[in-house]
């Protein structure tokens, strides 16, 4: 009757071992899973914070006068270039667009600067002006890219593609 009795809790306690081993698995794959939409979340907030940045810095850069008051913006394009790319590395190829306008107003920017502090001329100055709008619209577009669940909007990655292309076609009239 031992030999029963030890035979029966084999039997009963194979399934249970299996039962609690695959539960651990689906946990683990589960936290596996949070913990890398948490990272991609916190990379895009750390993108999203840049953009921002960018956008403020382009308000002010409406007003400046010489190429070197353009230091704070041209910073600040650098920044929120490179965090993003990052962010576009992040996630498989095609599902977030880079944002090749901001190379470029970045390009623009050093552009002004290569004679060192300067008077900006008027049409600079204008320039400045028409792409500050645009900006403030990829900020704001940018700030609901992705939800709190680190899932990817879709009107706003086409929005984001739009004034992407809007923002490249004012620098390269300009360039």
């Amino acid at each position: 009757m031992n030999k029963r009795r030890i035979g029966r809790m084999v039997v009963w306690l194979i399934p249970i071992l299996m039962i609690m081993w695959g539960s651990y698995q689906l946990i683990d794959l589960y936290q596996g899973k949070t913990s890398r939409a948490n990272a991609s979340r916190m990379l895009y907030e750390a993108s999203q914070f840049q953009i921002e940045l960018m956008s403020r810095f382009m308000s002010e850069a409406q007003n400046a006068r010489t190429s070197a008051e353009l230091n704070a913006v041209k910073n600040a394009v650098y920044s929120a270039s490179f965090v993003h790319d990052r962010l576009v590395r992040a996630y498989p190829a095609g599902q977030i667009d880079g944002l090749e306008s901001l190379a470029e107003l970045l390009q623009y920017i050093l552009h002004l600067q290569i004679g060192g502090d300067r008077p900006l001329k008027e049409e600079e100055r204008e320039t400045l002006h028409e792409l500050e709008p645009v900006v403030t619209k990829l900020a704001e577009a940018y700030g609901g890219l992705m939800t709190e669940r680190a899932e990817l909007n879709r009107y706003e990655r086409s929005l984001l593609k739009q004034l992407d292309d809007d923002l490249s076609k004012i620098v390269q009239r300009y360039n």
